[in-house]
């Protein structure tokens, strides 16, 4: 018997990284999964990793999440009885300095990671509601929101941490928690979206420190540990906010 038999959730962002890891613990112990990306391919290949471990068999859907109704449709259409998990992990992130910046940027970093997590959490909390069973919502944050600059994308995960407080204090009555983890450097691929020029910006940054990649970029793995910990946590106990990061904290400028 799984920690988490009988249980059913939604992850996005599971194609690859944090999510992905996440998927992989939540399977091993018994979780039915409902995984959501814009790869195909990458979902695929994190549901068979979840078989290979003995997961049971996950659903894949592909999905583009700033696409209005499109996550809430999916999340409605989940077909257990007991959707009791949530975790918002999806995500991208553009570093140009605001004043060069591509308006489009701006909005498919708030449509992802603000607008797509509140009608992800809205649809979650009406099955969750319904059966009436513990349930929790993981919204995945970034230490970028607590950056002096963090530009465009510290502000969208800003906005994450705010609306989850609001979220905590609408659900307080409920039987369900709403926790954030706020993660430093790990080794995803949220970088996919960078121009060439920045990734040699950061390349740069990162030559001039006398660090090695382990101290700077951790294992994701280690962030789905944190999730994993949570979801399992009693419902009596309210684990608001976790910061996890690696021993030497990068901020780009």
């Amino acid at each position: 018997m799984g920690a988490f038999d009988g249980r059913a959730g939604v992850v996005t962002g599971a194609s690859s990284g944090i999510g992905r890891d996440v998927a992989r613990r939540f399977g091993r112990e018994g979780m039915a999964l409902w995984l959501v990306g814009r790869s195909e391919e990458g979902l695929r290949e994190t549901a068979a990793i979840v078989a290979g471990e003995g997961g049971p068999p996950a659903h894949c859907l592909p999905l583009d999440i700033t696409r209005p109704g499109a996550l809430a449709q999916a999340i409605a259409a989940v077909d257990h009885p007991n959707l009791s998990v949530l975790v918002n992990s999806a995500g991208v992130m553009f570093p140009e300095p605001l004043l060069d910046a591509d308006p489009a940027r701006w909005r498919e970093l708030f449509e992802v990671h603000v607008i797509a997590m509140l009608e992800a959490c809205q649809a979650a909390v009406r099955r969750m509601r319904a059966h009436g069973n513990p349930s929790h919502i993981v919204n995945v944050s970034s230490l970028t929101a607590r950056w002096d600059a963090g530009g465009a994308y510290g502000a969208a995960k800003l906005a994450v941490e705010s609306l989850t407080r609001t979220l905590r204090k609408e659900l307080e009555r409920d039987a369900i928690r709403m926790s954030v983890v706020v993660p430093g450097g790990f080794r995803t691929k949220l970088a996919r979206g960078y121009a060439p020029e920045e990734l040699a910006m950061m390349a740069r940054k990162i030559e001039t420190l006398n660090v090695t990649t382990e101290q700077i970029l951790g294992d994701p793995d280690e962030v789905a540990r944190i999730i994993e910990y949570i979801v399992a946590a009693p419902p009596d106990i309210n684990l608001s906010e976790v910061v996890i990061r690696p021993p030497v904290a990068l901020e780009f400028d």
